[in-house]
């Protein structure tokens, strides 16, 4: 009896633990240069990060040392001798791609090509946009030297997310394969945040980029965030507010993508709503 009793206490803990892991959710705030697990509703741990070069920028391409901002999800978890553990990250994703495209990175062809990769669920390491962006250890920062002073380097990676190693092993006890990782520049405007969240709706190079997304708020709210941009420089986003079915309010931007008074609690309310984040039904537009 005793021995079932503890079989059943090792499945019961075995159970709450990917219980855990799968109501886990990580997001990386660039700006702020933390990594923070999220449970439901609540931020359970928080973790000092290092980056790639300093720049607002995300990344775009194939030896540009930036870390990129989106929704990713980890494909890979392996052991690593200098960094201890390298959790591999699907970048670059579909936004990345239909960016590139209509920047005229890359071109029709290989634009095709690659989208299809992805839907079978592949991880591009080979496109223009570089890869193999993940989180690593081997510290947050590394001590440096700059007119004869020691200072922390917190931009140290070729582009990846670097942790204290024990603070990646502390992660490990949340993550899994498939998690969801968000990451974003928190001081950024709404609309340059959104622009890299994201899914892509219509795309034509060097003319107009447009792409949507839904924000769950409850099962009967739902906000739809629609952008529209052209290579001359408009920028517009619209924000639906739907309640079971009808719309109930909507905001638009200027035509510099900027929600005046409302631009602050907007934001907060999509970042602290990062897990409520659904696609649109629609194709893509090419």
């Amino acid at each position: 009896m005793k021995k079932i009793l503890v079989i059943l206490l090792f499945y019961l803990i075995i159970f709450s633990f990917s219980f855990l892991k799968a109501e886990t959710i990580i997001i990386i705030d660039k700006s702020r240069k933390t990594l923070e697990i999220k449970g439901k509703e609540k931020i359970i741990a928080s973790y000092e990060i290092g980056l790639g070069l300093e720049s607002t920028l995300p990344k775009e391409k194939k030896g540009d040392f930036l870390t990129p901002e989106g929704i990713f999800k980890i494909v890979d978890i392996k052991t690593s001798e200098e960094y201890k553990y390298f959790l591999e990250l699907n970048y670059p994703n579909l936004n990345d791609l239909a960016l590139a495209y209509y920047k005229g990175i890359i071109e029709k062809e290989k634009f095709i090509k690659w989208i299809n990769r992805l839907e079978n669920s592949e991880t591009l390491k080979d496109s223009l946009l570089g890869g193999e962006i993940g989180i690593h250890g081997g510290g947050a920062f590394k001590w440096e030297k700059k007119n004869g002073k020691l200072y922390k380097n917190y931009h140290w990676t070729k582009g990846c997310i670097a942790l204290d190693n024990k603070d990646l092993l502390e992660l490990l006890k949340y993550i899994k394969s498939g998690q969801k990782v968000f990451i974003l520049n928190s001081q950024k405007k709404l609309y340059d945040i959104l622009k890299k969240f994201v899914y892509p709706t219509k795309i034509k190079p060097f003319e107009i980029f447009e792409g949507e997304l839904y924000l769950k708020l409850n099962e009967d709210t739902y906000i739809n965030f629609h952008l529209i941009e052209n290579y001359q420089g408009f920028k517009k986003l619209i924000i639906k507010k739907w309640v079971r079915g009808a719309l109930k309010e909507q905001i638009e931007s200027d035509e510099s993508g900027n929600i005046s008074n409302k631009e602050d609690n907007l934001k907060k309310l999509f970042i602290e709503n990062l897990e409520n984040l659904l696609k649109p039904y629609k194709q893509l537009e090419i």
